[in-house]
């Protein structure tokens, strides 16, 4: 098929299945599809089935992974049941572990999905937090508590602060100098992090500025009296009953609250939610599913945990490939590996197996499950953190 009356098959499909607008399936395809992570099946001349690939970077201070998302799975609604959309998830996992990407990962819109994905390997791998404020919350009233745990000059100091910045929004004159500080203010925040949370590159924000004003949403920031941006966020209104906070990035606390409330000021009468990190969040054991992973290469993943956490000791058996199990040590920040054939006299019976699927559930878990888990198999959480990604 011509690439140009392939693409234009895949956008219609795309279009009669998630009824996005022309303007943002434009944008999409202009900045993300690659033939090379694209899978589609036919039917003589129509295209069914489809899924779509952009790699990603994760990590930050302590070392980078690779990981493969998938957007745009969509089969035609005559062809569904008849297993073409696992076959496509077959084949691009096969393809992006030949190619190195330690995981694929995606978004589920639904608990059906979810359930779906899971039997092809999926686990529950990001999480999110949700904090929700009434109409009614005044935000510099609440900043006003904080500095009243303040010491006097201190508290004086960062009224002084609050007072000086500005809330904007981003709009079509915006200065591009700005929406570079905007970026490099997100792009700086990603390379402190240390757990496996996605890294955008200067053209995925760019790309995520140009949607969100596609999608009709708006992007508010503040600067300071130098005119340098501390504050931004990527919001959403539902309804004009709610706005919705995709992404928020501050750099410090009195910068936040000044943006929520020039916020909520430009929107009195809405409520605001705000989606953060599951780490971020006091209700942590609340945190909702976000993304799945299905695991490529987990002596990768096991490397990238152990070289910021130097202080991990375990051992594990995984069953990856039937015949045999991958044995992991880990001390002092390296991973040692090795196959055993089940067979073998080296293989213990006695020994505790993990299927490669449990062992991503572990290392995947929801940052907030216990010690006890912690302690039982001798690691904690990968975390990671995924946001502002196109889908």
């Amino acid at each position: 098929m011509e690439t140009l009356d392939l693409k234009r098959k895949l956008t219609g499909l795309w279009k009669d299945t998630f009824h996005d607008s022309d303007e943002y399936i434009r944008l999409w395809f202009d900045k993300y599809y690659d033939p090379r992570w694209t899978e589609y099946e036919q039917v003589g001349n129509e295209i069914v089935s489809m899924l779509f690939g952009v790699p990603y970077e994760f990590g930050g201070s302590e070392g980078k992974i690779r990981g493969l998302y998938l957007c745009g799975l969509a089969t035609n609604a005559k062809y569904r049941g008849q297993g073409l959309m696992s076959k496509l998830l077959d084949r691009i996992n096969d393809k992006a572990r030949e190619a190195g990407f330690a995981f694929t990962f995606l978004i589920p819109s639904s608990e059906r999905l979810i359930r779906f994905y899971s039997h092809h390997g999926y686990v529950k791998a990001f999480y999110r937090n949700q904090l929700n404020y009434t109409a009614l919350h005044n935000f510099k009233n609440e900043y006003e508590f904080i500095l009243e745990e303040q010491k006097d000059k201190v508290a004086e100091l960062k009224r002084k602060l609050y007072a000086s910045l500005n809330g904007k929004v981003v709009e079509a004159s915006t200065p591009v100098d700005k929406v570079d500080e905007i970026v490099e203010l997100l792009m700086n925040a990603e390379s402190t992090q240390t757990d496996m949370s996605v890294l955008h590159t200067r053209e995925d924000i760019l790309t995520a500025i140009k949607e969100n004003g596609v999608s009709g949403g708006k992007i508010y920031y503040t600067e300071n009296a130098q005119g340098k941006v501390t504050a931004v966020a990527f919001t959403t209104l539902v309804d004009r009953s709610r706005i919705d906070v995709e992404r928020l990035c501050s750099s410090d606390d009195c910068s936040t609250y000044r943006l929520l409330d020039h916020i909520k000021h430009a929107e009195p009468d809405a409520g605001i939610r705000i989606y953060v990190r599951a780490d971020e969040s006091e209700w942590k054991n609340l945190a909702e599913v976000h993304g799945m992973a299905r695991v490529l290469d987990l002596s990768e993943i096991l490397k990238f945990q152990a070289a910021g956490l130097k202080d991990l000791k375990y051992s594990i058996l995984v069953n990856e490939v039937p015949g045999q199990v991958e044995r992991y040590d880990v001390r002092n920040g390296n991973v040692k590996h090795r196959s055993i054939e089940i067979d073998s006299e080296d293989f213990d019976q006695n020994k505790t197996v993990m299927s490669l699927k449990d062992m991503s559930s572990v290392l995947f878990r929801r940052p907030d499950t216990g010690v006890l888990i912690t302690e039982a198999f001798g690691m904690p959480s990968v975390g990671g953190y995924i946001n502002l990604m196109l889908d």
